[in-house]
């Protein structure tokens, strides 16, 4: 691709059009220091339109020298009838070539690809040119991100929302998308228990008919929520818990009752007797640990509490 080097006026820049940006790094500070010592060591590329210049690539580095008041910078000019496609591929090259891509960086790559590429056989190849995987099965994965809110990019890329749960939000309303990416960027945790959250929140929403929206502002969510000197990892058991109640009323109850007659019993430790899945059924699993027959002859007693005292086993 040919370039012609020549010195722009920044007001001619039409940074506003982001048609090519894929970054998601804003922060330009470091990168002005290093311009404002050294100058500009590589231009940004843009192409000419109807009135001034879209950017292809170098948003940061433009952004960086307005904060340094300069008036008019070195750039890249690609001819203007050069195809949209090879824009997109300068554009990815640029950052991919220099650091690995985040998700929602590939999910926009991806997606600004196949825009303009002419074919669907035509952008895997492209794609894998300009440093992106060629993985069917990941560019599936990933490609939805870049039509998703901004708010729930940043909760994939701060890591407060796990990408499988982001995947399943985007498919919801705007209201209920939303009040789920805030609940979801209020508490930290892993993907398993956000899971388990975003389950029972689903399926109390569904058999009471009410929106999640509306479900997540309920007294009682919000008042844990709000809570200020509630550390995260509380918040996230006194949520579950509330959770699992209002979901299995009953199989709470029957829990809260096993738990009270099991730490009524003051069983040693390497004792556990495991209730059957969801109370349902009559087989209990009980694990003894020991490491020699004295111990195990010590347990005896603790077995026989069990058997001889009220206990959550049937009769």
């Amino acid at each position: 691709m040919d370039f012609k080097v020549t010195p722009v006026s920044l007001d001619r820049i039409e940074t506003a059009d982001r048609t090519f940006k894929i970054t998601t790094n804003t922060d330009k500070i470091d990168l002005a220091l290093s311009i404002s010592a050294i100058g500009l060591l590589q231009p940004p590329v843009l192409i000419k339109n109807r009135r001034d210049y879209t950017v292809v690539c170098g948003f940061k580095r433009i952004a960086a020298c307005e904060t340094l008041n300069i008036a008019s910078i070195p750039a890249r000019i690609l001819h203007p009838d050069s195809p949209k496609i090879a824009c997109a591929q300068i554009a990815i090259s640029d950052n991919s070539y220099q650091r690995p891509l985040n998700i929602v960086e590939q999910s926009r790559a991806y997606a600004l690809i196949r825009r303009f590429a002419d074919s669907s056989t035509s952008w895997l190849k492209i794609a894998e040119s300009a440093g992106l995987a060629r993985s069917q099965t990941a560019m599936d994965r990933i490609m939805p991100v870049a039509g998703m809110p901004i708010s729930l990019q940043d909760a994939i890329l701060d890591g407060s929302i796990a990408l499988p749960i982001a995947l399943h939000i985007n498919q919801l309303n705007k209201d209920d998308a939303m009040s789920l990416c805030r609940f979801f960027r209020q508490i930290t945790t892993g993907l398993n228990i956000q899971r388990e959250l975003l389950a029972l929140i689903s399926e109390i929403s569904f058999r009471d008919d009410i929106s999640i929206a509306r479900l997540i502002e309920q007294d009682e969510i919000a008042v844990v929520m709000e809570n200020g000197d509630s550390p995260a990892p509380q918040k996230v058991r006194e949520l579950r818990m509330m959770l699992k109640v209002k979901r299995y009323p009953e199989l709470s109850k029957a829990e809260a009752a096993y738990n009270q007659k099991m730490k009524a019993l003051k069983l040693n430790p390497y004792i556990q007797l495991q209730p059957p899945r969801f109370f349902e059924g009559k087989a209990y699993r009980l694990t003894l640990t020991v490491d020699s027959r004295r111990q195990l002859k010590s347990l005896q007693s603790e077995l026989e509490k069990l058997v001889y005292n009220p206990s959550p086993l049937p009769e």
